[in-house]
């Protein structure tokens, strides 16, 4: 009887580590999807073999991450083989029959409870209890590139006769252009997130990230009307 109850436990506590496990993953850089997608699979031990999943793999804390989903993964399921075995070599048919009615309405309680509880409230408990004893690391600018497609950092030149020349950072709006200057680059300086009153000239390099289309547009001779 033990054996049979303690499936949907188990299947509770798979629930939480793999919601557990995303979040963690979350508090590296990684976003909401793939941080969930690489949880279930690291747990599941499908190793899924991906851009993102190269990204976890070189990533030290990652790593950790991934490695603790693996071994409870492996340990959930052999105690659910073992207790079912067990618990199969003692009960009695009829037993057996019994104890599976039981189980039904003990599934839909725990059923409703993972519906009123849902990975956001679980998320966010393990999010207060991970975010202090995870070391914040920077999120490597190649992994900006798997946010949006057509979105990405580059390094451009102002051109002669562009009309970003002579303007202030404030003026020009390049968020309404869904585009944020990172650095500007100098003969001898470099000049990370200028401020608002920064004035562009021409021959200065920008470190722009943003919709890569119209990033030529925006700061090509004629640009921002």
């Amino acid at each position: 009887m033990v054996g049979v109850f303690l499936l949907p436990l188990v299947v509770l506590g798979a629930y939480i580590v793999v919601v557990a496990g995303a979040t963690a993953y979350e508090l590296t850089g990684l976003d909401r999807e793939t941080a969930r997608f690489q949880a279930l699979s690291a747990f599941t031990g499908t190793g899924f073999t991906t851009r993102v999943s190269e990204l976890v793999v070189s990533h030290p804390l990652r790593r950790r991450i991934t490695s603790t989903l693996i071994i409870t993964g492996y340990a959930s399921t052999a105690t659910v083989v073992a207790s079912l075995v067990a618990s199969v070599g003692r009960d009695t048919v009829t037993e057996t029959a019994s104890n599976l009615l039981l189980l039904v309405p003990f599934a839909l309680l725990l059923y409703l409870g993972l519906r009123y509880l849902g990975p956001n409230v679980v998320g966010d408990t393990a999010r207060r209890y991970l975010a202090p004893r995870l070391t914040g690391d920077s999120v490597p600018h190649e992994e900006l590139l798997l946010y949006k497609k057509g979105f990405g950092i580059t390094r451009i030149e102002i051109p002669p006769g562009s009309r970003v020349a002579g303007r202030s950072l404030r003026q020009l709006d390049l968020r309404a252009q869904r585009l944020q200057v990172l650095a500007v680059e100098e003969t001898h300086d470099v000049h990370p997130v200028p401020d608002p009153d920064w004035i562009f000239a021409v021959g200065q390099h920008l470190i722009v990230y943003g919709d890569l289309s119209r990033l030529q547009e925006a700061f090509a001779p004629g640009g921002l009307r």
